[in-house]
């Protein structure tokens, strides 16, 4: 299965849990980002891939003038009941629906591994006005612990995964010749899941969306096994992954 077919079955359902069950993004990391890249007041900012608008409400309250664009129409679904006053558009981060030099600053949440890289950030360079920033970032659990790695190792699909856990995409962007050297930060914090609330947030990974019905059935029935000797509830402990850059004006 290759990623565009994974996309299109992996969140082509579901939208409505994924937006209750997915982690929120911290205070602290929000804070950091603004102060990077000002997301404030007067600031023209395009959350691209913006699912179902999890990271759209956090720029709409920081005061931005917030524009999502998102491919899956069912992502789009939910974002529109949820943030009903922001412009949602159709559209993908190699093809951006939105004149040169439209933005001040680009977010991309939970999403660039989606992407064709070099393609993707050609059109973000293309949309964001001169030393626009750009912002990736991922929450991620944190596999540096032995009990993460475990539920990791316990959850991972083998015959494909969107990407590697950690991947420095400092490496990308570098590589693209159009941004300033990244910063990349990253945010440890925990999180407290009863069992049921981590079923939940599991069940909405892509690539066990898109599993075949008895494939799908066995993986929770493993998850199941895993879990019944684990606390419940029990503390998840987690890295939000940030890099920020600006775009190079020379």
């Amino acid at each position: 299965m290759d990623m565009s077919e994974l996309a299109r079955r992996g969140f082509g359902s579901g939208a409505d849990r994924y937006h209750r069950a997915r982690p929120a993004y911290r205070p602290e990391v929000i804070a950091y980002l603004h102060g990077a890249v000002d997301l404030g007041p007067g600031r023209e900012v395009l959350d691209l891939a913006a699912g179902t608008g999890r990271m759209t409400a956090e720029l709409v309250a920081l005061g931005a003038d917030v524009t999502a664009v998102e491919p899956s129409e069912a992502m789009r679904a939910t974002f529109a009941r949820a943030l009903p006053e922001v412009p949602l558009h159709i559209g993908s981060a190699e093809e951006i629906p939105f004149p040169a030099g439209s933005f001040d600053a680009v977010v991309v949440a939970q999403a660039f591994h989606w992407f064709d890289g070099p393609a993707a950030l050609r059109e973000i360079a293309r949309v964001l006005r001169p030393g626009g920033g750009l912002v990736l970032l991922w929450n991620e659990r944190d596999e540096s612990d032995a009990e993460a790695l475990a539920l990791s190792a316990v959850t991972e699909w083998k015959e494909f995964q969107p990407y590697e856990v950690g991947r420095d995409f400092r490496t990308d962007l570098d590589a693209s010749g159009r941004y300033l050297p990244a910063v990349r930060r990253d945010f440890r914090w925990t999180e407290t899941l009863a069992h049921r609330e981590l079923t939940d947030r599991i069940a909405t990974l892509s690539y066990v969306n898109a599993l075949p019905e008895a494939e799908h059935a066995d993986f929770f029935a493993r998850l199941r096994t895993h879990l019944a000797d684990r606390p419940d509830p029990m503390d998840i402990p987690y890295v939000t992954d940030t890099f920020v850059t600006h775009e190079h004006t020379a």
